[in-house]
């Protein structure tokens, strides 16, 4: 099974704004963690990082139930009926937005945070909308149109989180204010150019029935890779208190690094795979196959660097007298986990795109319960090394599950690969 060089060439061209895109929105969250880590307290800043990371497993139930079907489904579909699908969508996301708000504004409450209540489900609403509307756009392939927002919103946001340093101290509550802002000003751009149609909310209950038959697979198999990390920062947090969870999140931010290029290739491969579903699996896979082939270069040399250099790196972003200085062991666990689980992602990204999320989920839950199974023994003994240590486990669990079954879908599948 061979790629040609003309394929490779033409979906590295077409993937090359979806990197770019990604890119900026990888930067800003990348440039926000920075940020705050160098101008917050340890334990406040460990406090950022396990608060916004809820609100990103939350965020996993919109994604799983709105957005990914929402991009599935309008990927196929001609302009008028893609901006009425894109409406429906927008009215079942406030929907669901309601209980999560509630689920998130109870959680700030019972960790002492109710400061944060008003700023952070402003932010959570806005973001989702945003977000919708910006998938929108990726189901037309118009990541270039998407990046006018995207540059506001991401990169906006870290300019005014910085224009209020400049002024003082900030609090987490004025940070997610600034997100809020930022957001809100990217969500008018993606309005504008998407024109969302509501006219036809007559369908809104077959909708939200389509919506959950392709997407509650995706939202057990999101649930189940995000809480790989999570219940890290909670367990570390509950070991060895904020501080720790904070070591952790700012090993993570190094490995982010690659983050353009990782969910650039995500958001790209479903819709490639979907479109090509109806001739078969291996089909679907020889179209989405050359993005992930087109990644692999780039991530072996950010991943590598970080594996040869990782001092040089914390110095750049830290400082040298940082309290994150010390973390060379656990970014070159990370890295290494890394560069294991990048075909396990590119694998389970295509099973999202020809309905196999059910298959992607038994990839990640065999990771997940390798990383839950060793978190405690080697985390007690070795502290954020060992919590490293568990992840890399868990990616070459992922790695040889996801490549097994792969095989024996390209073997079973309705299409014959050439």
């Amino acid at each position: 099974m061979r790629v040609s060089a003309h394929l490779l060439r033409s979906s590295l061209l077409r993937s090359s704004w979806t990197v770019i895109d990604q890119g900026v929105v990888s930067l800003g969250a990348f440039l926000l963690n920075i940020v705050l880590a160098r101008h917050l307290p340890p334990a406040e800043y460990g406090a950022f990082a396990l608060v916004l990371g809820t609100l990103m497993l939350v965020q996993l139930i919109n994604s799983s139930l709105i957005f990914y079907p929402m991009s599935i489904r309008s990927t196929v579909l001609a302009e008028d009926e893609r901006q009425k699908l894109i409406g429906r969508s927008l009215v079942l996301l406030a929907g669901l937005c309601l209980p999560l708000m509630l689920l998130v504004g109870t959680g700030l409450v019972l960790m002492g945070r109710a400061d944060l209540l008003v700023p952070l489900l402003l932010y959570f609403f806005v973001a989702q909308v945003q977000e919708t509307l910006r998938r929108g756009l990726f189901a037309e392939f118009r990541h270039r149109d998407a990046l006018i927002g995207d540059l506001i919103g991401c990169l906006g946001q870290v300019a005014l989180v910085l224009l209020l340093l400049q002024h003082g101290p900030v609090d987490l509550a004025e940070v997610f204010y600034a997100l809020a802002l930022a957001s809100s000003v990217a969500l008018a751009v993606n309005y504008w150019q998407v024109r969302a149609d509501f006219r036809d909310l007559r369908r809104l209950r077959a909708t939200m029935a389509d919506f959950w038959s392709l997407g509650r697979w995706s939202l057990a198999n999101n649930l189940t890779g995000a809480s790989r990390i999570q219940l890290f920062l909670w367990g570390l947090a509950a070991l060895f208190g904020a501080a720790a969870t904070a070591s952790f999140q700012a090993a993570h931010n190094v490995i982010n690094l690659a983050n353009p290029i990782l969910l650039g290739l995500c958001n790209v491969i479903p819709q490639t795979a979907a479109r090509k579903f109806q001739d078969g699996y291996g089909t679907a896979w020889l179209a989405a196959r050359p993005y992930a082939l087109a990644g692999a270069l780039p991530i072996l040399l950010c991943y590598g660097v970080l594996l040869v250099a990782p001092e040089l790196v914390l110095h750049l972003l830290y400082g040298a007298g940082s309290a994150y200085a010390g973390l060379v062991l656990p970014i070159r666990i990370l890295a290494a986990g890394a560069l294991l689980g990048y075909s396990a992602d590119m694998v389970c990204s295509y099973m999202h795109g020809v309905d196999a999320a059910r298959l992607a989920l038994l990839i990640n839950g065999l990771g997940t319960f390798a990383a839950l199974s060793l978190f405690l023994p080697l985390a007690t003994h070795f502290g954020v090394a060992g919590a490293c240590g568990a992840v890399l486990a868990s990616s070459f669990v992922r790695l040889i599950a996801s490549q097994w079954i792969l095989s024996r879908m390209i073997a079973d599948g309705r299409q014959p690969v050439v």
